[in-house]
């Protein structure tokens, strides 16, 4: 079962976790799903609460990361099942900005991935215009370093980030920023894309992007780019902790950072891309530097802890 890890600098998470405790029916809960899991109408019942109060603070509760809300797989309709997600707190309360962790960072240019496998149509661009587009042989080229924004509609690329800096550490955390979003002819800000993140394989999340976005011209947009084309993104941040993942800070899932086996090999694989079978297949733009709202290429971070060598 999972334990919850915070010091007090994780002010959200903190945050949630108050929130969510002060509530002697949320505690209710919480001693309810220690034993077994039960639907929402059955705790409804147990509680004598209206449904709607229920699920009220069951969305305080998986927030905070101390249940799971998973569809009934024996039951038909929306029938959800409530479990439990972690079954211990533990908060450090020394100050934590002398702590023994190293902060290893990279910045990692959009053209650097070092697999792929991608469906046209497809595309990159640098300072001087389009590159090559679509042909996923293109993604082949020496010239794909130079890329400020790759963009293609379906598969994935693969970057690695080597481990060699902190392969005898214990890695605590990885996170991830990069500025994205769907991709169609021209543009279209209502265009659904499930863009789905993997670290070593292990899937962490999925987002869905809602658009591609042109409706203005990019902060960092070169001039030469035509108005009628895509222009910015969002920056989306995803980090792997002790805890779960998380997607700009919430709490989105349950792979936590020993899942992925970071020191196991030589290099971190970080894969983003559209699955085949995703339920809004729209394409991706990857912005790097100088394109889009933020003049930044794929940002990681890998906190490791000092004290413990393995």
């Amino acid at each position: 079962m999972r334990k919850i890890v915070a010091d007090l600098k994780d002010d959200k998470l903190l945050d949630n976790l108050g929130y969510a405790l002060t509530s002697s029916i949320r505690r209710k809960i919480i001693l309810l799903v220690s034993e077994r899991s039960y639907s929402v109408a059955e705790l409804a019942n147990i509680l004598d609460l209206a449904l709607s109060t229920v699920t009220f603070h069951l969305k305080i509760l998986k927030a905070a990361g101390l249940v799971k809300i998973l569809p009934s797989p024996s039951k038909r309709g929306n029938e959800k099942n409530v479990s439990q997600a972690a079954n211990e707190i533990y908060i450090s309360l020394h100050y934590p900005g002398n702590e023994s962790n190293n902060i290893y960072t990279y910045s990692i240019p959009v053209g650097s991935y070092a697999n792929f496998d991608i469906k046209p149509p497809c595309g990159m661009v640098d300072q001087n215009g389009i590159m090559m587009q679509d042909h996923p042989g293109i993604f082949y080229s020496h010239k794909r370093i130079n890329a400020n924004l790759i963009y293609f509609f379906k598969g994935y690329v693969e970057y690695y980030i080597p481990t060699y800096e902190f392969e005898k550490k214990e890695v605590e955390s990885l996170s991830f920023s990069l500025e994205l979003c769907s991709e169609c002819p021209n543009y279209n800000n209502n265009w659904k894309s499930d863009i789905t993140f993997w670290v070593n394989d292990v899937e962490l999340l999925t987002y869905q992007s809602q658009g591609d976005y042109g409706d203005r011209r990019g902060i960092y947009t070169p001039e030469f780019w035509s108005a009628n084309a895509t222009q910015y993104g969002f920056l989306k941040k995803i980090t792997v902790n002790q805890n779960g993942t998380y997607l700009d800070e919430e709490l989105v899932g349950n792979v936590t950072i020993d899942e992925l086996k970071i020191n196991e090999s030589m290099a971190i694989k970080l894969k983003i891309g559209i699955k085949d079978n995703a339920k809004h297949v729209g394409g991706i733009n990857i912005f790097g530097k100088n394109f889009g709202d933020y003049d930044q290429d794929i940002n990681v971070i890998v906190a490791v802890k000092n004290s413990k060598n393995i």
